[in-house]
């Protein structure tokens, strides 16, 4: 469906909201010229499409829609067509506003390009349409391995089209690794089943390729053409030995992806962790703008575009399920030729690799864009001041005995390591908040760098001790403290709240509470074994 041009149109709204089906389907923004510019997928046409014109204020859909002209639809029978038509509408016409990833081209193919006069074999990243393609390989190494057997056993050409055309048989004939057809050296007919034959045996027909190849020797030794029956079978030998399992490494039903996504504003940040024979073997993240305004939307559009050219596992792990998590495990499945799970982690092995994803994820984002976590940390704990800098303190004493106080610092989400501080605690009456009171006093008699965000390791009597400090000193920082166990955080104003598990404001605060009381507690034994 094409609808008249957008630009300084007042109607708009309400002539999208009439002009779409309420049908699952693939949406198409395009500029004047008639450019994809953004291709997007809904369950619902008609509510997904009035979603962007219900925010006029976000710059980043502005700029969408001043650039947008048009809009069309494709519709589809179910959700899980949409998720493949969009996939392949967005790699064929690679429009601005979708981001697909930079490592699309992490995993290699083998490619018999069966369209081609005369075929030959590559080792390819983009398969061309009619050809025969192998993969997507995880190992490269062992991809340009394979293709050096294959043309050791059946002689296909290497080069590209210039090298070709010249009809100059190269260096790759003179080693026996190629038949030379550029220079007629083997006639076309016979070329064309020797690489019918290497898409067989590509295929796993490897008994197949065995019957035609000694069919040939018999039929070469029949015709006295012993020299050519000799190579035919030194070619049977080595296919004797041959195992296509030996170069193609796949993903079997027992090893899992766990992905942990999240959202700041319109930049989605994920964690890629693979787990294969219960081991993590591989991990990645990923940064990159989404027009999506949930952390689901965003991660089911990042899950079809990252395992489009990735071999699939047979469990994606996630916090939360998308919307369209049955469509993608539909779409996995069919394309695995095997089931492929989507679903989340509750407890065990698959639970604790989730937050340690979750937990390198915030890290991730600390050092890629600060900026906006911190302005969701302002926003969401009612901060009077950005927390670029964050200390954090905790008391470590055993029944009393051999009391110590630790300082960390965190600069933007790193932690700053030079300016980590330890106490002895020395004048402090018995207890906890006495002796966090000697050391915040301490740490701000006489210094003239004060923190933004002030972090104690513990509850309500701790933040007490720590708010009268602030009182009686004049600073202006804010004050929290988090409380182990439940992790619940305890704001200035008396009110209390516990971050949702997994989210980033969680993560970030807790580096900083397990780094202290790691400090107090590294302290605290070493001061114990020296006096003992």
């Amino acid at each position: 469906m094409r609808l008249p041009v957008l630009k300084n149109s007042g109607s708009r709204p309400s002539l999208l909201r009439r002009g779409f089906p309420e049908k699952p389907g693939v949406y198409i923004f395009k500029s004047a010229a008639g450019r994809a510019l953004y291709i997007g997928k809904a369950a619902n046409l008609k509510k997904r499409i009035a979603q962007y014109f219900q925010k006029r204020d976000d710059p980043f859909l502005q700029r969408l829609l001043e650039q947008a002209a048009s809009l069309e639809t494709i519709v589809t029978e179910a959700e899980s067509d949409a998720l493949l038509l969009e996939s392949n509408l967005v790699h064929s016409y690679l429009p601005p506003f979708n981001v697909r990833l930079k490592d699309d081209k992490s995993f290699p193919f083998i490619e018999i390009t069966l369209a081609d006069d005369v075929p030959g074999i590559f080792y390819s990243r983009r398969v061309a349409a009619g050809s025969f393609a192998l993969g997507p390989l995880v190992d490269a190494r062992k991809a340009r391995r394979l293709i050096d057997t294959v043309t050791r056993l059946f002689r296909l050409r290497t080069c590209g089209a210039g090298i070709f055309k010249k009809g100059i048989p190269c260096l790759f004939h003179h080693i026996e690794r190629c038949s030379a057809p550029c220079a007629g050296k083997l006639g076309r007919e016979q070329y064309r089943r020797q690489a019918t034959d290497a898409v067989d045996l590509l295929k796993g027909r490897k008994g197949k390729v065995s019957a035609r190849l000694r069919q040939r020797m018999r039929s070469l030794a029949a015709q006295l053409d012993f020299e050519g029956a000799q190579r035919v079978k030194e070619d049977l030998e080595a296919l004797g030995g041959f195992s296509l399992r030996t170069y193609i490494t796949t993903r079997g039903s027992g090893d899992r992806d766990v992905i942990a996504a999240s959202l700041l504003g319109h930049e989605a940040f994920f964690a890629y962790f693979s787990v294969s024979g219960g081991k993590v073997s591989k991990s990645g993240y990923f940064h990159r703008p989404t027009l999506h305004d949930s952390e689901e939307e965003a991660l089911a559009e990042f899950l079809g575009d990252f395992y489009r050219l990735r071999p699939l596992p047979g469990e994606i792990v996630v916090a939360r399920l998308p919307a369209q998590s049955a469509g993608l495990a539909a779409l996995f499945s069919e394309r695995a030729g095997r089931r492929v799970q989507v679903r989340t982690a509750c407890r065990g092995e698959r639970r604790r690799v989730l937050e340690l994803a979750q937990k390198n994820l915030a890290i991730f984002v600390q050092k890629s864009d600060f900026r906006r976590l911190g302005e969701e940390v302002m926003q969401a704990l009612r901060l009077r001041n950005f927390p670029a800098r964050i200390e954090g303190y905790d008391i470590s004493h055993l029944g009393e005995r051999d009391r110590v106080g630790a300082r960390v610092v965190f600069s933007e989400g790193r932690p700053e390591k030079r300016l980590y501080r330890s106490y002895i605690i020395r004048a402090a009456a018995p207890g906890d908040t006495e002796a966090l009171t000697e050391v915040l006093r301490r740490r701000f008699a006489g210094d003239p760098s004060f923190p933004d965000l002030l972090l104690i390791d513990g509850g309500v009597p701790q933040l007490g001790a720590a708010r009268q400090v602030k009182a009686d000193l004049g600073l202006s920082c804010d004050l929290l403290a988090l409380a182990k166990g439940e992790e619940r955080l305890f704001l200035e104003d008396g009110t209390s709240l516990v971050p949702p598990s997994g989210s980033l404001l969680r993560h970030l605060l807790q580096n900083v509470r397990d780094e202290v009381h790691r400090r107090a507690i590294g302290h605290h034994r070493k001061r114990r074994e020296r006096i003992s």
